[in-house]
C-alpha cells in the first residue's frame, strides 16, 4: 500500500484486508459514510478483529517470537536468513500499514459517534484502541505521523511527531476517555455495545479497566526516561481509582474451524481438520525451552508440544510431564525436523474446534505491569502479590491443572527469576522475565519492548555466524512508501539515517 493510505478508503482496504473477511466488509468510502453503510456498530467488530490480528499473528509477530527465544524454524525448510541473521529492510518486518489501516477505521467510528451523545461509549472505545495502535507504531518506529495523520485528502504528506510527544498526547486522550466511560457507566441514555463488541460484549467496566491498564503501560514503558519521572508518577497515581484488567481480553466474533482467529489459523488445524503447515514450520526456541526446564516450570508442556505431537492427534492435548520430550534449537541453528522437535503447545492451541478467542491482552500482563509500577513507586499496592497473581493468571490461561497449587509450588522455588527477590533491581528483572515467560506466543511484542527497555529477558543473540548484528534490532526501518511518497517528512524525521541496531526508541536507555 502506497502513501495514499492516508486517504481513508485506502486505509480501510489495508485494515480490513489483512485478515479473514467474514467480519470485514466495508464497501463505502468512509470519507462520506452513511448511517446504514458505515455505522459504528458495523465498523467496530471488524476493527477489533483486525487489530488483534496485528498483535496475535502478523508477520512482525513471527520475527519477534524468534528474536525473543520463543521460536525457531524447522530444519525441514530452507534457512530463514532474514530472521535468523537479523536482516532488516524497508519492506520487512513492518507494522506500519496494518496499524494505520486500523486507525483509519477507528477514525470513522469517532466521526460517526461524535454526531450523537448517545454514542459516547463508541468514541471512548475508539480512543482506547487508537492508543494501542499509536503505541505500537511509536514502539516500532519512534517518530511517526500523528497530529497530521488520517486527514485523507486534507494532507497527503503528514509530518512526523516525536514519539515522546505522541505518548503524552495518548495519555491525555485516555484521561478524557476514561473519565467519560466512568461517568457513563450508570447513564442509561448512552448506548452500550452488544454483539458488535467482540472483545468485552458491551461490559463497559472492562473497557474502563482495559483502557486504564493501557495508560499504565504507556507510563511504565517510559520508566528509563529520567526527565519524565515526576510526570509518570503524577499520571500513574490517577490510574489507582479506575482499577485494572483482571480478566483476559480475548477477541471472539464467533471463531470456528471454518472461520478461525489469527493464531489458530496459523498453528491449529486447517478448515479440513489437518495440521496447519505453519505449525510444522515453527518449532520451539531453545532458549525458552531451557528456561522452562531450568525453572521446573509446569507450563513447559502447555506452551510447547511433546516431540512429534501435532494438534490433529488426541494425545497432543495431554502434555507429557517428562522434560526429555521437549526440545528446541537456538536461533541461528536450524537442525530439528518437524517431527523431532517441539511445536506450539496445547495451552495455546486449545482444541480441535477452532473456537478459541484471540489474545488482545492477558490478565497476566496486567498484573505484571502493575507489579512493576508498584516497585518503581508509580502506584500503590503489593508488588509481590501482583507478581504472584501474574504467574497464576498465566497458569490459568494455559490450562495447567490445579493451577493455584502448581503456581504456589513454582513460586516457592529458590530459583532466579522465580523466587521473589529482596532488591528493587532484582524484582524488576524477575517481573519482566516472568512477563516474558507468561506471554510466550500470545503477545510477543511485549517481550521485545521489555528487552529494549530493561535488558530482560537476557536473551542471547543469534548463533548464526553470518548475522548482521550481535543483538536483535532496536527498531524497524520506515516502510518503502515513505521515502517515495512522503519524502520531505521522511527526511525531516531522519528516515535516511536510520540504523535499526543503533537508533533507539525514545524510551530506551
Amino acid at each position: 500500500m502506497k502513501k495514499l493510505m492516508y486517504i481513508s478508503i485506502m486505509a480501510i482496504a489495508a485494515g480490513f484486508g489483512c485478515k479473514k473477511g467474514f467480519l470485514s466488509e466495508l464497501q463505502n468510502n468512509p470519507n462520506a459514510p452513511t448511517t446504514n453503510a458505515a455505522s459504528v456498530q458495523l465498523v467496530l467488530p471488524g476493527t477489533i478483529t483486525n487489530l488483534v490480528g496485528i498483535k496475535d499473528g502478523a508477520g512482525v509477530y513471527q520475527s519477534q517470537g524468534a528474536w525473543l527465544g520463543y521460536w525457531n524454524y524447522s530444519g525441514g525448510y530452507s534457512f530463514n536468513q532474514t530472521v535468523q541473521e537479523y536482516v532488516m529492510s524497508n519492506t520487512g518486518p513492518q507494522s506500519w500499514d496494518n496499524y494505520y489501516g486500523v486507525l483509519t477505521n477507528l477514525n470513522v467510528i469517532k466521526q460517526q459517534a461524535s454526531a450523537s451523545a448517545s454514542l459516547a461509549n463508541y468514541t471512548d472505545i475508539a480512543e482506547i484502541l487508537s492508543a494501542v495502535c499509536y503505541k505500537g507504531l511509536v514502539d516500532d518506529y519512534n517518530d511517526v505521523p500523528y497530529s497530521q495523520a488520517l486527514k485523507g485528502a486534507g494532507n497527503f504528506y503528514p509530518t512526523y511527531d516525536k514519539g515522546s510527544d505522541i505518548y503524552d498526547s495518548l495519555v491525555a486522550h485516555l484521561d478524557i476517555a476514561l473519565a467519560d466511560l466512568n461517568t457513563n457507566l450508570s447513564n442509561g441514555a448512552v448506548v452500550k455495545p452488544t454483539n458488535d463488541d467482540v472483545m468485552f460484549g458491551g461490559d463497559m467496566t472492562k473497557w474502563l479497566q482495559y483502557g486504564n491498564t493501557i495508560k499504565l503501560k504507556l507510563l511504565v514503558q517510559q520508566s528509563e526516561v529520567s526527565a519524565k519521572q515526576a510526570y509518570i508518577k503524577t499520571e500513574a497515581a490517577k490510574t489507582n481509582s479506575y482499577g485494572y484488567l483482571t480478566d483476559d481480553a480475548l477477541v471472539n466474533p464467533g471463531y470456528s474451524l471454518a472461520q478461525q482467529g489469527p493464531f489458530y489459523g496459523a498453528f491449529g488445524l486447517t478448515t479440513s481438520g489437518a495440521t496447519n503447515g505453519t505449525y510444522l514450520y515453527i518449532r520451539a526456541g531453545g532458549f525458552a525451552i531451557d528456561f522452562y526446564k531450568n525453572t521446573n516450570d509446569p507450563r513447559l508442556g502447555y506452551i510447547y508440544s511433546a516431540i512429534g505431537a501435532q494438534p490433529v492427534d488426541d494425545s497432543y492435548y495431554t502434555p507429557s510431564t517428562s522434560q526429555d520430550d521437549y526440545y528446541g534449537d537456538y536461533l541461528g541453528i536450524q537442525v530439528t525436523q518437524p517431527t523431532k522437535g517441539s511445536g506450539i503447545g496445547p495451552g495455546l492451541v486449545k482444541n480441535k474446534t477452532g473456537n478459541q478467542g484471540a489474545v488482545m491482552m492477558l490478565a497476566a500482563e496486567s498484573y505484571f505491569v502493575q507489579s512493576e509500577a508498584v516497585v518503581r513507586g508509580y502506584i500503590t499496592g503489593d508488588a509481590k502479590a501482583l507478581y504472584d497473581a501474574g504467574i497464576l493468571a498465566s497458569f490459568n490461561y494455559l490450562g495447567v491443572p490445579d493451577a493455584a497449587t502448581a503456581a504456589t509450588e513454582y513460586e516457592n522455588q529458590e530459583t532466579q527469576y522465580v523466587a521473589w527477590p529482596s532488591t528493587t533491581a532484582a524484582q524488576i528483572a524477575a517481573i519482566v522475565t516472568q512477563k516474558w515467560a507468561a506471554l510466550n506466543s500470545t503477545t510477543n511484542e511485549e517481550g521485545w519492548n521489555d528487552w529494549r527497555r530493561t535488558g530482560y529477558p537476557d536473551v542471547p543473540g543469534t548463533k548464526s555466524p553470518t548475522s548482521v548484528a550481535k543483538h536483535m534490532p532496536y527498531r524497524y526501518y520506515y516502510p518503502s512508501e515513505e521515502p517515495t511518497y512522503n519524502q520531505g517528512s521522511w527526511l525531516a524525521a531522519g528516515g535516511d539515517k536510520i540504523d535499526p541496531f543503533v537508533n533507539k526508541i525514545f524510551w530506551m536507555p
